[in-house]
């Protein structure tokens, strides 16, 4: 397994990769390709590397308000408006493209 990379262009579809915080994490190519474009500073890497944090005045993963995800990974400045959200497949946090505005 793999350190989690610190920028998309390293992400390959699908392949399991490890966070500092112990979280298994993967990412569908939507959610890549959508992250190319978008997240060209890799912001929401490091929140999902950081790992879960209370809600307020962090950046990093916050619980999903969305039905059938558990977290979502929260930036703060540019490009903070939108939420990359993720649910656990196997005990692995996985990032299947669905992108919402906070």
């Amino acid at each position: 397994m793999k350190a989690l990379p610190n920028n998309w262009e390293d992400i390959q579809p699908n392949t399991v990769y490890f966070s500092t915080s112990g979280l298994l994490v993967s990412f569908a190519s939507e959610q890549i390709k959508f992250a190319l474009k978008s997240d060209r500073n890799g912001k929401h890497l490091k929140a999902i590397e950081k790992g879960q944090v209370p809600p307020r005045g962090n950046m990093e993963l916050v619980t999903s308000q969305e039905s059938g995800y558990d977290f979502k990974s929260k930036v703060l400045g540019k490009g903070g408006d939108r939420r990359f959200h993720a649910k656990f497949i196997d005990g692995i946090l996985h990032f299947p493209g669905l992108v919402t505005e906070h």
